[in-house]
């Protein structure tokens, strides 16, 4: 209960009569007097004739006091700043003084006195800032008062059966059923009428609120009791603990001598010679059926002429009982105090529960509800009063204490906490805008509601395995999720507040989103969509071949542009690595080829660390002539070019290679779901043909061996093969024609390994032809074109270089009219081969500055590279001198290429 009851009525003790005319340390004297006696009304008034005087800092001191202690907010505030003012004032008088301008809102002032105050630890700033902080911070909890219950007089102490019952105590007295007649109050069993008079209202009672809202009396079961308060039940057996403070007539058999009056006092000990003081004890009692309190028994601590022992509150999972005393011992003011208990109520010795809980000033009100214990002090700094507090409990001990904060605080006594298993929060408060003295207010949530669905890439919800955190950003704080719907992610927010969100997934990229927010928010429900896209791991998206001299490991002139474009591909994306499997022919013996794999895979490291490429992101492999490309083998007799598709490294390219990696989702890969090779364009061979012919070239042989290791390296991928043929001849007979070369590529890549199922083909004869020959005047290049079979990667049922192949068309027609690229044949001098059109074009512009006027480039379909030249037609006679040319302006690299 807040501290209603040092007050006094006026002329209880001394009248105010006329003073004469004393001097001011008579007024002192006379002042100290009534001070001390609680007359604090007269008190007040004399100090400030003692001030008007002489102006002592003493008399400021002591008039602040007074009204502090009459809850004068206004007066307090103008006699703290005027004690502020002298040398003399002390720490105290500081944190006195942001405490009454606190009660008056006036914080611009108070910040502007404290920043002209000398830097000599009189006030902690840090205080100041986060008194500052808890009214700048916006909240998302409001106090309302439960105007049900609540009167004009005091009402506190919210507390909660196992029945659904609940109990607050109260001083209203009879007066209370005519003033809310609603409640149908039975107060027919009142102990007594008589009023308390140091408050001029009734002694303490409980009320009790059954499950349909109506409200009676309670009977203290302890005789010649005068207040009744602070009920606790337990759970597990039907017993109550309270708080009495009753007439004490006798002491060890001796009859206790009254003075002039009696104080049977609650809450705070008011210790003077000319009172007899009743203190509050601590009693239990058994429930009786009808709910009433059957018998009673005393806590062995109580001491009722002593000290005073309020609020208990018990632990049943450790049976221990916490209370609150102002016993001599402590550390100043009532504290907060343990003891253990058996199953027969007997108890051990009280325990201090230490510094970090308790101060020099009082605190109160213990309640443990899970990991968190809570409290009521004016010893920690808070925002004026009482404050509720709380701290970390676990394995019996307390850690970082923290002030809640508005709404359970306010500049006046905020107090009695408590928390019901369903959530309900109750407090007690004397703060402005109530009925009473003291009121009870409840916590209503005002947050706002934050939900997520986390689905897969089909657009399905997640419905298992995944964690989620939710950080409030603003301070820091892990808000707990509910997950009580499967695949969705629901929590309180606050307004006006920032929040971030990560979930994760084993085997899935995790979700990172930074920009949650509520501020300016309209509505309650922040609706959020998450996609989980797995991770692609060992997910092969580029492969290909480059081929070695006999008895050599050296990268020739047409491996590199292949190993340029990888290396490009590597450094643009740092999720990618790429395996070197390195082979020879069937020439030597096998200890030789092993190590002459050995060296080739060294060289393609080699090389791609000169591009950037970390060693830690090439593997190698070295099989020597241990896996051929064909039939070669040791003494069968091969031709030159079947010998070349043994002398080979293979080259993969594999994203995400390490499965026991938790990568992160490349800025590159946001719409991963929609990119079946993750956005790399996959080298894909057209199969060209002689005329009137279904055989395989050489040429088609080595790209169809590309293939094939792309094929073995993707097994979900599949094969859509196209035949076609020049305008030449009749459409029956190319129709024939154009499934044979389809059937040619097929049969080839099933005898080599590739399951038929995963291969289907189509034949259009003459009627798709990539230059139609309109005006019957084509050239042998442009048959040429027409002469194929078109290959398309499908995985699941989706082209997978589609989207890519839209993308390059538009570049190459815009390139084309620009005159950068164009069809090119003969003998050109190459300056640089790149992966994208962007480089190749700024290459060639550079190489028109330097003088190179036909500079530009060409498209190689079956790699993908772009060729850079700087002289566009070389002539047989001028090689030597034009290729000197070009070197001399600063392409040491230049080569010649010849088609």
């Amino acid at each position: 209960m807040k501290r209603i009851f040092i007050l006094l009525f006026v002329g209880a003790l001394i009248g105010s009569s006329h003073l004469p005319a004393f001097g001011q340390n008579a007024l002192l004297r006379y002042a100290d007097k009534q001070y001390k006696l609680f007359n604090y009304e007269e008190a007040a008034s004399v100090y400030e004739q003692a001030f008007d005087k002489k102006g002592k800092y003493v008399a400021a001191q002591m008039a602040a006091k007074s009204y502090q202690k009459l809850n004068d907010y206004e007066n307090a505030y103008k006699w703290w700043k005027t004690t502020v003012g002298f040398e003399e004032a002390s720490t105290q008088d500081y944190v006195s003084f942001a405490a009454a301008a606190n009660q008056l809102g006036k914080m611009d002032e108070l910040v502007v006195a404290l920043d002209s105050l000398p830097k000599d630890g009189k006030l902690d700033k840090i205080h100041l800032d986060s008194m500052m902080s808890w009214y700048n911070k916006p909240v998302a909890l409001e106090a309302i008062g439960v105007d049900s219950l609540n009167s004009s007089s005091a009402d506190f102490g919210m507390v909660m059966d196992t029945k659904g019952n609940k109990y607050f105590a109260s001083d209203r007295g009879a007066e209370g059923s005519s003033a809310k007649a609603a409640l149908r109050f039975d107060v027919s069993n009142k102990l007594d009428e008589d009023h308390y008079a140091w408050t001029g209202r009734d002694f303490l009672t409980v009320y009790k609120i059954n499950k349909d809202g109506q409200v009676a009396t309670m009977n203290s079961p302890v005789p010649d009791s005068y207040h009744f308060a602070d009920p606790f039940f337990l759970e597990e057996q039907a017993v109550a603990f309270y708080t009495v403070t009753r007439e004490v007539k006798s002491v060890d058999g001796k009859k206790v001598k009254t003075r002039k009056m009696i104080n049977p006092e609650m809450d705070y000990g008011q210790e003077q010679d000319e009172f007899v003081d009743y203190h509050p004890e601590i009693y239990f009692s058994k429930i009786g059926e009808n709910g009433e309190f059957a018998d009673y028994s005393a806590f062995p601590l109580n001491d009722a002429l002593k000290y005073s022992l309020i609020n208990p509150f018990l632990d049943e999972s450790s049976n221990k009982l916490y209370f609150a005393s102002d016993m001599e011992g402590g550390y100043g003011g009532f504290d907060i105090y343990v003891v253990e208990y058996d199953k027969d109520f007997n108890f051990g010795e009280p325990q201090n529960l230490g510094e970090t809980i308790n101060t020099s000033g009082d605190e109160r009100d213990p309640f443990l509800f899970g990991k968190h214990f809570y409290f009521s002090s004016n010893g920690h700094f808070g925002l004026g009063g009482l404050d509720i507090f709380t701290a970390d409990f676990e394995n019996g001990s307390f850690s970082k204490v923290k002030n809640m904060g508005i709404p359970y605080n306010s500049p006046q006594d905020d107090f009695a906490m408590t928390l019901s298993e369903e959530g309900s929060q109750y407090l007690s408060s004397n703060r402005t805008g109530g009925m009473g003295f003291d009121d009870i207010y409840l916590i209503k949530d005002m947050y706002r509601r934050f939900l997520a669905k986390v689905e897969d890439c089909n657009g399905d919800l997640i419905t298992d395995g995944f964690v989620a955190e939710f950080i409030e950003k603003d301070i820091d704080k892990a808000i707990d999720l509910e997950r009580d719907v499967e695949g969705e992610i629901k929590a309180n927010i606050a307004p006006e507040a920032n929040y971030e969100l990560k979930i994760s997934k084993k085997g899935y990229f995790p979700v990172h989103d930074e920009n949650i927010s509520s501020v300016g928010m309209e509505g309650t429900l922040l609706e959020r969509e998450y996609t989980m896209i797995p991770i692609p791991y060992k997910t092969t998206v580029f492969v290909d071949l480059v081929y070695y001299d006999l008895d050599k490991s050296i990268i020739r002139n047409d491996a590199q542009p292949v190993l340029d474009k990888l290396a490009s591909l590597m450094n643009e994306h740092d999720y990618l690595d790429l395996i070197v499997r390195s082979h020879t022919d069937a020439r030597a013996s096998d200890e030789y080829n092993e190590k002459l794999s050995n060296t080739r895979a060294d060289a393609v490291a080699a090389y791609l660390g000169q591009k950037g490429i970390a060693s830690t992101r090439v593997h190698e492999e070295w099989f020597g002539e241990k896996e051929l490309a064909n039939d070669c083998g040791d003494g069968v007799p091969c031709p030159e070019r079947s010998h070349q598709l043994n002398r080979r490294s293979e080259l993969v390219l594999m994203a995400f290679a390490d499965e026991n990696m938790e990568y992160e989702l490349p800025e590159d890969l946001l719409d991963l779901c929609s990119k079946p090779n993750l956005g790399i364009q996959m080298n894909v061979p057209t199969v060209y043909f002689d005329f009137d012919k279904a055989e395989l070239r050489s040429e088609g042989v080595k790209q169809l061996e590309r293939l094939l290791l792309l094929m073995k390296e993707r097994e979900g991928v599949q094969l859509a093969l196209e035949g076609h043929t020049d305008v030449r001849g009749s459409e029956a007979y190319n129709e024939g024609l154009s499934e044979k070369r389809a059937q040619v590529v097929k049969d080839f890549l099933i005898k080599r390994g590739i399951e038929e199922g995963r291969i289907s083909y189509q034949w259009f004869g003459k009627s798709r032809p990539v230059h139609g020959c309109e005006d019957g005047d084509c050239t042998e290049a442009e048959h040429q074109l027409n002469r194929r079979t078109e290959i398309k990667l499908m995985l699941n049922e989706k082209n997978i270089n589609a989207s890519n192949e839209a993308i390059q068309e538009e570049k190459v027609a815009y390139l084309k009219k620009k005159g950068l690229i164009s069809e090119v044949s003969g003998t050109v001098v190459v300056t640089g081969v790149f992966s994208s059109s962007t480089n190749a074009t700024n290459h060639s512009l550079t190489s028109r500055l330097n003088g190179f006027a036909d500079a530009g480039f060409f498209m190689d379909d079956a790699s993908g590279l772009y060729y850079c030249y700087a002289v566009k037609s070389v002539d047989d006679a001028n090689i030597a001198k034009q290729l000197a040319q070009v070197k001399k302006a600063g392409y040491d690299g230049a080569w010649v290429m010849s088609f």
